[in-house]
């Protein structure tokens, strides 16, 4: 008996416990992603800036800072166009993400309703089982109880 019960639990938990835990690994995956880009954005931003300063120290002349401040155009240019690039990545990795959790959500919920489902019908029947037994034993002591008054009306 309290095998049964401790494994109709267990099961119990798992379910309730089992979305939970896949949501947490989908954001734990989440978090390492985001992680990882924002490590190569700072390694590229900072090798850029270093460039860009080491390129400052070797002006030294009207010429050098012309071909710098040339040079910078492209570095502004090319900027832009990485960060449009990582705002982009970005926005793919959170749209993944919260896809993901949807689909996980919604999968949830029909399995919840399902389980609903299944436990409205067992109920019914169980309910439906103890309704006529209780009326087949209630009806076995009315016709009893009649039949003893009818003898008794015999009798007297």
């Amino acid at each position: 008996m309290y095998t049964e019960m401790f494994d109709k639990t267990s099961t119990q938990m798992a379910q309730f416990l089992n979305p939970l835990l896949e949501a947490q690994g989908k954001m734990v995956d989440h978090v390492a992603r985001i992680t990882d880009f924002q490590v190569e954005a700072v390694k590229t931003y900072s090798e850029l800036s270093f460039g860009t300063l080491r390129a400052l120290t070797e002006v030294k002349d009207p010429q050098s800072l012309q071909a710098y401040v040339t040079k910078q155009t492209e570095v502004a240019k090319s900027l832009g166009e990485r960060v449009t690039a990582d705002v982009n990545e970005l926005i793919k990795i959170n749209r993944s993400f919260a896809e993901d959790l949807q689909k996980m959500t919604q999968q949830n919920v029909s399995n919840a309703t399902e389980q609903a489902k299944k436990a409205t019908k067992q109920a019914t029947a169980s309910a439906a089982s103890a309704a006529s037994e209780s009326t087949g034993s209630a009806g076995t002591g009315t016709a009893s109880g009649s039949g003893s008054t009818s003898t008794s009306k015999k009798n007297a």
